[in-house]
């Protein structure tokens, strides 16, 4: 090649990068946000919706980013728990313009429902430590009005009869202000029992059947909240309660309420931190969770109650692809002094504070942790639409996903000091292996079918209706 042609080679490349690059400088490195449309919203304030979304009109986002950041809002949009769909579209305007399109489903916000539910701990508990015994039930009438206003407020109203009586209520404003990061909430209740479980012994309630009541018990409380962003929140919380209990159920366990005699009143003030990045809050396949807890139970204005507690939870989810994830969790209790009168101890067996394996038992201890692992994996899924013979929108799908998983548990309590009516579990490492399936369904129901192996060689079929994390 003669050094003319060269020469006009090498100019020829230098024009093409020089093109190349500035077709790259034309690119644009951010996106601007136009418009947000809502669609499908009937009830709901638009300001409920746009409070959970990142992306925002009349601003630029790195282009890289968007498509993370749409599905981040979808998800965030979801765990409101107030519609039974969402999707978020984008549509294209320009190179460098979006605008997005939010389609919503909205749920039923209204529930008058019967109450019929066993008075104890779990089903299990009710099979096999109380022999399926049908006068152990509770029955009554419930309402739960979500989404009043539109605004996400929620009134719960429990009228209860039965084997316990409760009347209770409950008024939950998560905003209470244009900045949508102060909300209240306020309870009141009240119950009374003629069987009431006055002592544990290896593990397991002991009830005193009457025809009398045994017990009755008073709250109130007040939580404020403060969400300064999209996964942060946290509460201060301040409960009164008082308690009085039977001649009978005082001798029967004289540390019931311990030096207080038949009556128990205080002031629990607690406060709450919680960082929640899940990505579905009723069965998360990613993210982590973190909760941190504060309590002093008995603030010195009466003496009957001092306990102070700290609570500690993380749990992490990791995702593997073709449905296949890890759930792994950790929770944690301390509390101070270990002396409780009984109607104070803190244990493992209620709620979700229960180690798979040991449903049938209570452990208690002024000291526990649990550490949960379970790897499920997705295998099958249906979704139904019943629109030819539904007229309500909110019941027209019927959806389940259903997951398999093998599961492991790690546990430990402390035994209360000189506690050895019930002391076979405590003070020694607890654990289980198993497996299971896990049944979700429309409206945030979740069933657990599981079957374990526990450090007692024990082997126990449970039914739960609940996550287990």
């Amino acid at each position: 090649m003669s050094p003319s042609r060269k020469l006009i080679s090498f100019f020829l490349i230098i024009i093409c990068h020089c093109e190349l690059a500035a077709q790259k400088l034309a690119e644009p490195s951010g996106i601007y946000i136009e418009k947000i449309y809502l669609l499908g919203k009937d009830k709901t304030k638009a300001e409920i919706i746009f409070r959970e979304m990142n992306l925002k009109e009349g601003y630029i986002y790195p282009k890289v980013a968007i498509s993370e950041m749409i599905n981040r809002d979808k998800l965030n949009i979801a765990n409101t728990s107030l519609f039974n769909d969402v999707s978020i579209e984008p549509l294209n305007i320009s190179l460098d313009t979006l605008s997005l399109l939010v389609k919503v489903s909205e749920r039923w916000y209204f529930f008058p429902s019967p109450i019929l539910k066993f008075a104890d701990r779990n089903l299990m508990d009710w099979l096999i430590n109380r022999e399926g015994d049908l006068s152990r039930f509770n029955y009554g009438f419930k309402l739960m009005q979500f989404n009043i206003r539109g605004k996400n407020q929620t009134l719960k109203f429990v009228g209860q009869v039965g084997f316990e009586r409760n009347l209770m209520v409950n008024y939950s404003l998560p905003y209470i202000e244009k900045t949508q990061k102060h909300g209240l909430s306020f309870m009141a209740s009240y119950s009374e029992a003629k069987n009431i479980s006055y002592v544990t012994k290896d593990h397991l309630n002991k009830y005193f059947k009457s025809d009398q009541n045994n017990k009755k018990t008073y709250s109130t409380g007040i939580t404020y909240s403060f969400r300064p962003s999209y996964y942060d929140t946290h509460h201060l919380r301040l409960d009164y309660q008082h308690g009085s209990i039977s001649d009978t159920i005082q001798r029967l366990n004289t540390n019931y309420y311990g030096a207080s005699g038949l009556q128990q009143q205080f002031f629990k003030l607690s406060y709450t931190f919680t960082r929640d990045v899940r990505d579905k809050r009723l069965y998360a396949t990613n993210g982590y969770f973190i909760q941190a807890k504060a309590e002093k139970t008995g603030l010195n204005i009466f003496d009957d109650v001092n306990v102070f507690l700290i609570k500690a939870t993380f749990n992490k989810y990791t995702p593997f692809g073709n449905g296949y994830f890890m759930a792994n969790g950790f929770k944690a209790v301390l509390s101070y002094p270990n002396v409780q009168p009984y109607n104070n101890y803190q244990n493992l067996g209620y709620g979700t504070n229960v180690a798979r394996g040991f449903e049938l038992n209570v452990i208690e201890g002024p000291k526990y942790f649990i550490q949960q692992n379970s790897f499920r994996k997705k295998i099958f899924e249906h979704e139904k639409d019943f629109d030819r013979l539904n007229s309500h929108p909110q019941f027209n799908k019927f959806k389940i996903d259903t997951y398999a998983k093998i599961f492991a548990d790690l546990a430990w309590v402390e035994n209360y000091p000189n506690y050895e009516i019930s002391s076979r579990l405590t003070n020694q490492w607890l654990y289980s292996i198993g497996v299971g399936i896990d049944l979700l369904m429309i409206y945030d129901l979740v069933l657990r079918l599981e079957y374990s192996y526990n450090s007692q060689n024990d082997l126990n079929f449970a039914v739960n209706i609940r996550a287990d994390l």
